[in-house]
């Protein structure tokens, strides 16, 4: 896995591509920071989490801090602080759909940690929590790092849980709506702003401005998606099309069509 992100790295960044670490001390599977990609040593991967992972962490997280760091005028940018972080984790899980390697599992999984936070805030220990994964079918390693993840620097307790992760679906659904809605508002020449360094979806029209003044640097690392924006546009496009039609009566339709058709299973 770390020899696979190693590789695409270099080909993505060049002389900027970070070392991609093994380490044996993460509570995530992986991080990105400015200075590396941490994998831990004993964490388990499907096929599709190498393409996760490369557009979660290298793509998003280590792209804008790469960007940040070259603006001159405006080194705030390269700092990552509270305010940054839905727009970051949102960008993040957004290239995980764009670029295919989102999957129902993941969803499934965000999710849930959102629904594990809820019911440590309303008093569940580190033990019921846990006891709620496996309820939803998590295989025991799995639930022990998800319920690991609620109760990071935590009370084990409950009452007090870290609730970092209720941002990367809240920050899906504020970046995905932003991305659309300035699309079909005609202004798609904001997208490559959310890519300048670490920033909040509000300080856009600044970023605009001081852009203008010659202040703000474009951003020299890009994802594939944003580089060659031609699937976003057209799937943008369809989407603001798709979304203008009533899906009720379709629904219906499909459920009177098939509703003596036997489940296909194949």
């Amino acid at each position: 896995m770390a020899k696979d992100i190693e590789q695409a790295v270099r080909k993505h960044f060049g002389d900027d591509a970070p070392p991609v670490k093994l380490v044996d001390d993460l509570s995530a599977k992986a991080l990105a920071s400015t200075n590396a990609i941490r994998i831990r040593r004993d964490a388990s991967f499907t096929d599709r989490d190498a393409v996760q992972l490369l557009n979660h962490e290298a793509y998003v997280h280590y792209a804008t801090s790469l960007n940040g760091r070259a603006q001159v005028h405006l080194p705030i940018l390269a700092a990552g602080h509270a305010g940054t972080t839905r727009t970051q984790e949102g960008l993040a899980v957004f290239a995980e759909v764009i670029s295919g390697s989102m999957e129902l599992d993941r969803f499934q999984r965000l999710a849930d940690r959102v629904f594990a936070i809820q019911m440590s805030v309303e008093g569940a220990d580190f033990l019921q929590v846990y006891g709620y994964f496996i309820e939803r079918g998590i295989e025991p390693t799995q639930a022990f790092d998800n319920a690991q993840r609620v109760f990071r620097g935590a009370v084990m307790t409950g009452g007090a849980p870290f609730t970092k992760d209720v941002v990367y679906l809240y920050g899906l659904l504020a970046v995905g709506n932003l991305i659309r809605a300035t699309f079909a508002a005609g202004r798609s020449d904001c997208l490559r702003l959310l890519f300048c360094g670490k920033l909040d979806l509000f300080d856009l029209p600044a970023l605009a401005e001081l852009h203008a003044m010659g202040l703000l640097q474009a951003p020299k690392h890009l994802p594939p998606w944003v580089a060659d924006p031609r699937f976003l546009l057209a799937l943008l496009t369809y989407s603001a099309f798709i979304n203008t039609m009533d899906l009720q009566p379709a629904q219906e339709f499909a459920e009177r069509l098939l509703a003596n058709a036997p489940v296909v299973k194949l």
